[in-house]
Formats: C-alpha cells, structure tokens, sequence
C-alpha cells in the first residue's frame, strides 16, 4: 500500500501497530462510519490534490477501492 495512504489511513482512523489489510471494510474498523468514511474521503483529497465524484464515495466498501480509484486518476 502507498505511504501517503497508509499514513491518511492511520490518521483519519487512529490505527497503530497492525498492518494494514486493503481488503479491509467498515467492519474491521470500527470508526469507519459515515462520518469517518467522509472524512477518509476530504483528507485522500488534500493530501494526493484530487477530488472524488460522489459515484466513486458511494463505490467504495473496501481500502482497496481506494486504492483502484487513486490509480485510475493517475496519482499512485
């Protein structure tokens, strides 16, 4: 997984220690709710200068959907 994710990831979430798996959904982190997936959202969005369209917020489930949407605008 790419640092700068990882690292947005960790901070948005509060995450230490563990590895972190991109098949992981909100049910293995428990503060991935809306707000918290909102927030994933806007800080992805300050720290790669890219804007989500709200198809993609609603198409994500899992990290790794992230991680196909980052590549698919072309900034990981």
């Amino acid at each position: 997984m790419d640092q700068r994710l990882e690292k947005v990831i960790r901070e948005v979430f509060l995450i230490e220690g563990d590895a972190i798996d991109e098949n992981w959904t909100s049910d293995d982190i428990p503060d991935w709710d809306s707000v918290g997936h909102l927030n994933l959202i806007m800080e992805i969005e300050k720290e790669f200068a890219v804007k989500f369209e709200i198809e993609e917020m609603f198409e994500i489930e899992k990290l790794g959907d992230i991680i196909k949407i980052l590549k698919k605008k072309n900034v990981l």
